[in-house]
């Protein structure tokens, strides 16, 4: 596109250079410019100068900016993660089911959909996950009657969810259909992070709302993020690419607070702009990074207070 531009632009100036050269008063202003030397060459050298940059542009080669597919990351993550709840048994993936292009707003809340069939029906089988793509689909199969536990189980999973959720059952035979849409906003960042988030965080025995106002006062939960000295990512580590570096991170912190770290210390040494000379330990002496500190802290609090 840009090459067309400047073909389009050298093109009209020449259509233009070609008209006023054929006026006799320009013909005489040349001839009379021309002749005065000291112009004749800054006319060459300015006419030299911008044929070459002309022609470095063109011919410079262009550089792709490498940007991180996000949906790609958490349709994979959300893989894994139904992976997982169908290998400890929460309910069977059928094969008829592609879970390769899911969404987030679905996967995230398949573990309270399953708790709250089971909260509801005595004895219940297990489910089987044959849609999940814009709608979740779970069957209840082996059921002649589920009506009244039907409507149990909506009532429970409308107040559990919300209105952005719409609940339907239907039914052929003993085979009882559970369908979930999500007829709200897309999920922001913050909501696509709380599980992974959460996830780590259990695993490492930390605070999920610690792990989360970090990733977000490090990198804005920017998957393309640069710090100083090769540190990249959504923690700025020196390894982990995508999701891993939020797992990374949380065994980080677990063992500096394992080994009796303070939690201001352990946030401290996440600090994204320490100079060459300076010293994570000595945070508290530096402004910057003190309230750095200090907003990391605040965040916390509020990540707690919107339930992670």
């Amino acid at each position: 596109m840009n090459v067309i531009f400047v073909i389009l632009w050298a093109v009209i100036l020449a259509l233009l250079a070609l008209y006023l050269v054929k006026s006799p008063k320009v013909k005489g202003w040349i001839k009379v410019l021309w002749r005065a030397r000291l112009l004749r060459r800054w006319a060459i050298g300015v006419t030299a100068v911008v044929a070459a940059i002309v022609l470095a542009y063109v011919l410079h080669p262009k550089t792709e900016v490498s940007v991180t597919n996000a949906r790609a990351i958490f349709a994979e993550y959300n893989r894994g993660a139904i992976l997982k709840l169908d290998s400890i048994g929460k309910f069977m993936v059928d094969s008829s089911c592609s879970i390769g292009n899911t969404k987030s707003e679905l996967v995230y809340v398949l573990p309270l959909v399953v708790n709250s069939y089971e909260e509801i029906v005595t004895k219940p089988t297990t489910m089987v996950l044959t849609r999940l793509d814009d709608t979740l689909n779970l069957e209840m199969r082996g059921y002649k009657q589920f009506k009244n536990r039907g409507i149990l189980l909506t009532k429970l999973l409308k107040k559990k969810l919300g209105n952005r959720y719409d609940i339907l059952i239907t039914s052929d035979g003993s085979t009882h259909t559970l369908q979930v849409t999500y007829s709200g906003k897309p999920w922001d960042t913050d909501q696509l992070f709380a599980l992974p988030v959460m996830e780590a965080a259990k695993m490492n025995k930390i605070d999920p709302a610690l792990l989360m106002s970090l990733i977000r006062h490090v990198s804005n939960f920017d998957f393309d993020f640069k710090g100083p000295r090769d540190s990249r990512g959504l923690l700025l580590l020196e390894e982990g690419e995508g999701l891993e570096q939020v797992f990374l991170g949380a065994t980080r912190l677990s063992k500096m607070l394992q080994v009796g770290i303070s939690r201001e210390n352990a946030i401290a040494t996440f600090y994204p702009d320490f100079g060459i000379g300076d010293k994570p330990e000595n945070w508290r002496n530096m402004p910057l990074a003190k309230s750095w500190v200090d907003q990391v802290l605040e965040d916390v609090q509020f990540y707690r207070v919107n339930g992670l």
